[in-house]
């Protein structure tokens, strides 16, 4: 008998941990933090206490409470009983989004994490590029307590894996899928008398939305028994694609006449390579803090058709750290080879030459609208998704106050990283599975409503289905 367990994932978007038992294997799809959740009881000034390991995370529901899986040094650091050897036998990874990968740092370095090759670079980056926080351990980690810095961290184990490949008694498959962040794939699993799909993230609106259909007519082929299915916009049906973003950016920043903003999530190189072309077709340069310099550059190594970033069309934009002074010792160690680069400018180049830049910068960079000193016909380019939930309705009303002091225009283009509903119930449809379970949406009951031929079967977090 294969058994399903939701641990995260259902009613909610993001949190995805679905542990699929067969016989004498135990492999988790994604083990992914709900941020939603998380929000109830933390924010930016109330943290999980990193001196109390895992205690807040469990204590809170933000981690569930199995035993056998975690970190020996968590685990006795919080004084609880710990295992010889883990029970899981793998954490298969759909993509780099925190939402699916986050708690992994939680995980005992025994476990073995199979994910592409793409998606263990962009973590190694995030990881490389970021403090070192106890919930973003992904890639490695330090013990705790931490008593010597000079320590090394531990390694998890990502095996390479390509196509088909073997976890223990289970075959697993990844499968490309576009999505919002390179790397991602759907997954599907061959138990001892099931198959069992999963989504992960996915669209087919995107510039590599014919991965997504590949993966639709693999599994069409297949024919699996339970497919999870992603529906976090299965409510909407709008389809803007990355050609409609760049016509509209093009649209507005050709008719600009000072700076020009743009806020994209920096782990999307697709929208990075739109930006990029509508500077060049504007006549402009795109202006990247040295954080996407970095990822751009290790990036190109698997995404050859990536801009390389000495490239005539790119500077580099060094901003105020520590000192003031822009002395080289005020920047990480990974940031200092930008600094003597030819293309490397600063805010006073940037603010003579604002009808010839994109800077991309976002929310969290506000403050360096002070140094850049817009003028008159600016615009801000917001290109993530809009706001949805109180806090993001806040933040967004505090960005308008700061575009507002500067006079400057706000315009929002995006194309999401996320199927609609009208995609959804066709990708369902041609698929035909047994059985689908509504997976990464707040909106469950909507698959019931549109999805007619399929048996579907709602889940809840801490229960468990048997095939």
């Amino acid at each position: 008998m294969v058994i399903i367990k939701f641990f995260g994932g259902v009613n909610q978007i993001g949190g995805n941990k679905f542990l699929i038992e067969d016989k004498d294997t135990s492999i988790f799809l994604d083990f992914g933090m709900n941020f939603t959740e998380k929000s109830k009881y933390f924010e930016e000034f109330i943290r999980p206490r990193a001196a109390n390991g895992i205690v807040d995370f469990l204590e809170m529901g933000l981690l569930p409470d199995i035993k056998g899986i975690y970190r020996h040094d968590l685990l006795e650091f919080a004084g609880m009983e710990k295992h010889p050897e883990p029970i899981i036998d793998g954490i298969i990874l759909s993509h780099a989004h925190l939402d699916h990968s986050s708690c992994i740092s939680f995980i005992d370095e025994k476990v073995p994490i199979f994910t592409s090759e793409i998606t263990k670079l962009v973590l190694k980056i995030m990881q490389e590029t970021s403090q070192r926080n106890i919930e973003d351990e992904i890639v490695n980690f330090k013990e705790r307590p931490i008593t010597d810095k000079r320590k090394k961290p531990i390694e998890r184990n990502f095996p390479k894996v390509n196509g088909k490949f073997k976890v223990n008694g289970l075959e697993v498959e990844l499968v490309p899928v576009d999505h919002s962040v390179p790397g991602a794939c759907g997954i599907i699993v061959y138990t001892s008398d099931k198959i069992i799909a999963y989504s992960g993230d996915l669209r087919m609106h995107g510039t590599q939305g014919y991965l997504t259909k590949e993966f639709v007519e693999r599994l069409k082929e297949i024919k699996p028994d339970v497919f999870l299915c992603e529906g976090t916009r299965i409510d909407e049906n709008e389809r803007t694609s990355e050609a409609d973003v760049k016509t509209n950016c093009i649209n507005v920043v050709s008719k600009s006449k000072g700076l020009v903003i743009a806020d994209f999530a920096w782990k999307d190189t697709t929208r990075f390579k739109t930006f990029f072309e509508v500077a060049k077709e504007t006549n402009r340069k795109l202006a990247i803090p040295f954080k996407d310099a970095y990822y751009i550059k290790a990036m190109r190594e698997v995404i050859p058709d990536l801009p390389k970033i000495d490239d005539e069309n790119i500077l580099l934009y060094q901003d105020k750290k520590g000192s003031g002074t822009y002395s080289k010792s005020d920047y990480q160690v990974w940031e200092r080879e930008f600094i003597d680069m030819e293309n490397t400018v600063k805010a006073d180049y940037i603010n003579k030459h604002q009808d010839e830049i994109i800077i991309a910068i976002g929310y969290y960079d506000l403050p360096e609208l002070i140094d850049l000193k817009p003028r008159t016909g600016s615009i801000y380019i917001k290109s993530t998704s809009e706001a949805l939930n109180e806090e993001e309705i806040f933040d967004l009303n505090r960005l308008h106050n700061w575009l507002n002091h500067f006079g400057i225009q706000y315009y929002h283009f995006h194309a999401s990283g996320h199927a609609p509903g009208i995609d959804i119930v066709e990708m369902v449809n041609e698929i035909n599975p047994k059985i689908l379970i509504p997976i990464h949406t707040d909106k469950a009951e909507m698959f019931n409503r549109l999805v007619r031929k399929v048996n579907i079967v709602r889940a809840e977090v801490g229960k468990e289905i048997s095939l």
